[in-house]
């Protein structure tokens, strides 16, 4: 009797494309290897038809942890604006970096020293300079791997971190610029601690409660001014 099932009575296209793949991580590998994705943006570079420059400055994630949803919308789209511009004709620089100062660092690092899991012991880890335990806390390696398993193009090689001396040393030029031409002032402003992560904080790490708080402003008359207030 004839078959009653569907498969045998459609035309179906045949193909090598396995549709389950085993070991995806090695198979994704292999397919990277064989196209040669690490070497696009060099190959790219080394083009000599192209003259007009783009350049597009990575505002660097912190080096704290492994990568999230949030890293992959930061680099999918910088990276659909680096394949653009180079379709474009555009000779494109990017150069991505990563922040390794800040609270997100100093928590990282706090956690590796209570948790113990660097490869140091948790004593040793307490004696350890700022500098250096920052150096521990830091995922640089794999967060640079894990970007470019994504694919994403950068001159991953010549990768810039804050922390550098270089890096610390031109902001420290820079500073002194500012100092001589009269835009760094000394005054007072309040500033931000948390007594949970023992640390001072940005005020763009506050999160306020929803409050109004009224208030009535007045002028009065000053009958006796002083020479300082004249």
């Amino acid at each position: 009797p004839p078959s009653k099932k569907y498969q045998h009575t459609i035309f179906l296209p045949s193909t090598k494309f396995p549709s389950v793949v085993k070991n995806i991580e090695e198979y994704e590998l292999q397919i990277q290897k064989e196209f040669e994705w690490d070497k696009h943006y060099d190959k790219h570079h080394s083009q000599k038809d192209r003259h007009e420059e783009f350049v597009l400055h990575d505002g660097p994630p912190y080096a704290n942890g492994s990568l999230h949803i949030g890293h992959a919308l930061n680099k999918i789209l910088k990276d659909i604006t680096v394949r653009q511009k180079m379709i474009d004709g555009f000779k494109v620089h990017y150069k991505p970096g990563w922040d390794c100062h800040g609270l997100p660092i100093e928590l990282q690092a706090t956690k590796l020293v209570q948790n113990a899991k660097a490869q140091k012991p948790a004593s040793e880890m307490k004696t350890l300079p700022p500098l250096e335990l920052r150096k521990v806390a830091s995922w640089v390696k794999e967060q640079r791997n894990s970007f470019i398993q994504w694919g994403v193009l950068g001159d991953w090689s010549n990768a810039y971190l804050t922390a550098q001396p270089h890096y610390v040393g031109r902001q420290l030029r820079l500073f002194d610029r500012l100092k001589k031409r009269g835009l760094i002032f000394q005054a007072h402003m309040p500033v931000y601690y948390s007594p949970s992560s023992r640390t001072t904080l940005a005020e763009a790490e506050l999160e306020y409660r929803d409050h109004v708080s009224r208030s009535l402003t007045f002028a009065l008359r000053v009958a006796d001014m002083s020479p300082q207030l004249q």
